[in-house]
């Protein structure tokens, strides 16, 4: 209780502080095995949550696992991580006709989640493929 700036606590008060402790424990005891109990079993390939605003790729571990990830070589100014995929050309090639990117990477054998393709589609590094292969597709 002198945690809390109370000098001399009455017994009464500690009495009370001792019950909304106990209470507040077992509320939280319910609320987490409840939360297990709805929460669904993760799949394999997601990709971990990561908080909004984080400089980290959520296409990197997928590439990575796959062994498609190519990082350049050399110094580069700090900041989001370069991210190529040996892939890109062709999904880009296979873009420039008119095809969704979602169709595009079913074209090519590639499965992405929501999250990843909307990555995928702020990649600049793969706008620039895109942009190439419809100026030469015209």
């Amino acid at each position: 209780m002198t945690a809390l700036g109370i000098r001399n606590p009455s017994p009464t008060l500690i009495e009370h502080w001792i019950r909304a402790n106990l209470a507040e424990e077992a509320l939280q005891r319910t609320a987490s095995a409840t939360a297990d109990q709805l929460t669904p079993p993760k799949a394999e390939h997601s990709p971990p949550k990561r908080p909004r605003g984080s400089s980290k790729s959520t296409l990197e571990p997928t590439l990575q696992a796959e062994g498609t990830l190519e990082k350049p070589r050399g110094v580069r100014k700090p900041g989001r991580p370069r991210i190529i995929a040996s892939w890109y050309p062709a999904v880009a090639q296979s873009m420039a006709d008119g095809a969704p990117l979602r169709d595009a990477l079913r074209f090519n054998g590639i499965t992405l989640d929501k999250t990843q393709i909307r990555a995928l589609y702020r990649n600049e590094e793969f706008k620039k493929l895109y942009k190439q292969a419809r100026t030469a597709a015209a």
